[in-house]
């Protein structure tokens, strides 16, 4: 009786031990999801993005598009820019468009060119392109400086991409003040002569019918 007893003991501590060994790895492997799971949302939170409420699952809104002028200038596309880059000393912006018959070596034309952006400056409301405290190129036709809205007049899918550099410095050989005489390849350019750090980058099309 008491040899049964100390058996039956024995299968009920080893069935304990199991069960608490099951229990202890599930747990690990919990944990470990769960910290994957915080790794890959840190990662995605930190990518430096642009975005533009004037754009609306990939097309530009007809709001934004064929802008009238006032004194020569266009109202410039909203945007906002998040997670730039640490080490980041100055931003640019470029907008730019190829044209239906372009080949691989055309240069594109440019809508907006900006620099000398202050790292903290995280967006541009409606129209503030041509009014802050950087500096502003060419237009599309290089007649003015200012910014160009899309306005495609040919039907079809019109493709533009707009880019934020996050640059080690502002370029020297730009002017301290806004010019005509800065256009894609002199903007383009320039920015090669320093580091990026990173680009965030925002493609749109405008649907002509």
């Amino acid at each position: 009786m008491k040899k049964l007893l100390t058996t039956s003991l024995s299968l009920i501590m080893l069935t304990c031990l199991s069960l608490f060994f099951l229990t202890a790895c599930n747990l690990t492997d919990t944990i470990t999801d769960d910290t994957s799971e915080s790794e890959t949302e840190t990662e995605t939170s930190t990518t430096f993005t642009l975005t533009s409420t004037a754009i609306s699952d990939g097309e530009i809104l007809e709001d934004f598009k064929c802008k009238e002028k006032v004194n020569g200038v266009e109202a410039s596309i909203p945007l906002s820019w998040s997670n730039v880059p640490e080490g980041t000393a100055s931003l640019a912006i470029i907008m730019h468009h190829y044209p239906a018959n372009a080949t691989s070596e055309s240069v594109p034309n440019s809508y907006l060119l900006l620099w000398d952006i202050d790292p903290s400056v995280l967006s541009m409301e409606e129209g503030e392109a041509d009014d802050g405290p950087w500096y502003i190129g060419a237009n599309k036709d290089g007649r003015d400086i200012s910014y160009t809205s899309p306005c495609s007049p040919s039907a079809g899918t019109h493709s533009y991409t707009i880019t934020v550099y996050a640059l080690s410095a502002t370029p020297t050989s730009l002017p301290t003040s806004s010019s005509i005489d800065v256009d894609y390849t002199v903007l383009k350019n320039a920015i090669d002569t320093v580091d990026t750090l990173g680009t965030a980058v925002l493609t749109f099309d405008d649907v002509t019918l």
